[in-house]
């Protein structure tokens, strides 16, 4: 299998000409391997970058700015661009992008040049120009934004900075469909486990996520001859980097939360989601730590266990589902080449493959619900809640069978992980981060007299700290959750 004809398909974009040369190749490999597929249509907004210019500078336009001709004079200066063009830099955080741009739209720049952190690389990163990841319906960026070489911005500014400058961007966005691809792998038992990645991508894309692509094929050519335990669903998304087409601010993942919500689930024992993995050590995050400190045992690479399921990813959709989620990435440590021209294969990537498809088989071969450390969950949420609440955990502690713990379990993961911002969108360097019981955070923080911004994105829930319910309101809130489940589950055992 050819993986570098992927890499040489410039911007993979949703429900465009290219995504369904992908979706063919990925198709064709499977079949080749005598796997089942199933190819899912879904909606999408497609868009894709035609031209861009900024007078005599090549530039590529950000997603999913329209087309825009804008003249006016440049400047540097983010607090004095009212009427005018700014230039800026990126930087070492990449969705600093996002943030700066809101910046200069609420502060009335006619459109925002950004220049690279680094030298000899386009980037793309999407804007929106609203405070908000929410779920619900958006609009289009108000304003229109492209990105520079290093060299070529630094090069304006010396020559323009003060003076007009003209910016034209050609894009084109329009309805389409978007292919979800389903792999089936029969195992030794019906319970299934999905292996999933995503095939959209910005510029190059090998590290997010043709190297993620190429595992799920990699890991399918290894089993389908080799009866594996447990089934395996191979999954592939589309619209991962964007694609919905209510434009919800929310903009990453639209293809695999549409997946969660067309299919069927029931079987599904874990799931284990790629997404720029690609090097040592591998980062790991899980939803909950018993899945997590599970699949941790299996392997032979390095790694680094960051905690509950990364917010940037499909792994979220399965994960605030409950049930149990794998993510493997690298977000961190790619940040050079992220979503740029420069995110090209490497020499050792068949090894790193190979040992990583290794890793998810022995997981899928050992898997018994016996093997999970269902009780160090238990007692992760004891430490994570106020003391008011550990007779409820007592009780959770009091189950002896295994099957009934672990749907408790994945029931309470459904309801209390959650992405959370912790202070503002506003802040540079803020990263989405996810959390046991947002509301426990917040009642620990009021209780040590701090008052800090704590907002649920997505539903965009805000719980501290303006005029928010005092500690009793937010342990009533827990309490009452806690009884249900509890109940719940009692009831139907």
């Amino acid at each position: 299998m050819d993986v570098l004809r992927l890499v040489d398909l410039n911007d993979v974009t949703a429900g465009s000409d290219k995504e369904l040369i992908v979706v063919k190749y990925i198709t064709n490999w499977l079949n080749d391997l005598n796997v089942e597929v199933k190819i899912n249509p879904i909606d999408v907004i497609s868009w894709n970058d035609l031209e861009c210019h900024v007078s005599n500078f090549k530039c590529v336009s950000l997603p999913p700015v329209r087309s825009s001709e804008v003249y006016g004079e440049l400047t540097d200066d983010l607090n004095k661009c009212e009427d005018k063009i700014l230039i800026t830099s990126t930087t070492d955080f990449p969705d600093n992008v996002w943030t700066i741009y809101n910046l200069a739209v609420e502060r009335g720049a006619r459109a925002v040049i950004f220049y690279d952190e680094f030298p000899g690389r386009f980037r793309r990163i999407v804007v929106t120009g609203v405070w908000s990841y929410s779920f619900n319906e958006g609009s289009m960026p108000p304003i229109p934004a492209v990105h520079l070489r290093r060299e070529d911005g630094i090069n304006l500014m010396r020559n323009y900075l003060g003076k007009s400058v003209e910016l034209i961007c050609r894009t084109d966005l329009r309805e389409s469909t978007g292919y979800n691809i389903e792999g089936f792998i029969g195992g030794s038992k019906e319970e299934e486990v999905i292996i999933s990645a995503h095939h959209d991508k910005w510029l190059k894309g090998f590290r997010d996520d043709v190297i993620g692509v190429y595992a799920l094929i990699k890991l399918a050519s290894k089993v389908v001859n080799n009866r594996v335990k447990y089934s395996l669903r191979i999954v592939s998304f589309t619209a991962e980097e964007f694609g919905n087409p209510r434009l919800s601010p929310w903009y990453w993942s639209y293809g695999s939360r549409t997946y969660v919500r067309s299919v069927d689930l029931s079987s599904v024992e874990y799931v284990v989601n790629l997404d720029t993995v690609c090097m040592e050590p591998v980062r790991v995050n899980a939803t909950g730590i018993e899945i997590g400190k599970y699949f941790i045992k299996h392997t032979t690479l390095n790694f680094t266990y960051e905690g509950f399921d990364h917010p940037y990813t499909d792994g979220m959709s399965f994960s605030m589902l409950g049930i149990p989620t794998v993510t493997l990435h690298n977000l961190r440590d790619i940040h050079e080449v992220y979503h740029t021209d420069l995110d090209l294969p490497y020499t050792s990537v068949d090894e790193f493959v190979d040992k990583l498809t290794t890793w998810i088989i022995k997981s899928v071969d050992n898997y018994e619900l016996g093997n999970l450390s269902l009780r160090d969950y238990v007692e992760f949420i004891r430490n994570t809640l106020p003391e008011e609440l550990h007779a409820y955990i007592d009780r959770i502690q009091s189950i002896d069978d295994v099957a009934k713990l672990s749907t408790l379990l994945r029931r309470l993961s459904k309801e209390l992980v959650r992405p959370v911002v912790i202070g503002s969108y506003r802040e540079l360097n803020n990263d989405l981060t996810t959390v046991l019981a947002p509301h426990a955070l917040v009642i620990n923080n009021l209780r040590k007299g701090k008052r800090v911004p704590i907002r649920i994105p997505g539903f965009e829930v805000e719980l501290c700290c303006n005029s928010g319910p005092p500690v009793e309101e937010y342990l009533k809130y827990l309490r009452e959750l806690l009884e249900e489940l509890i109940n719940e589950i009692n009831k139907n055992t």
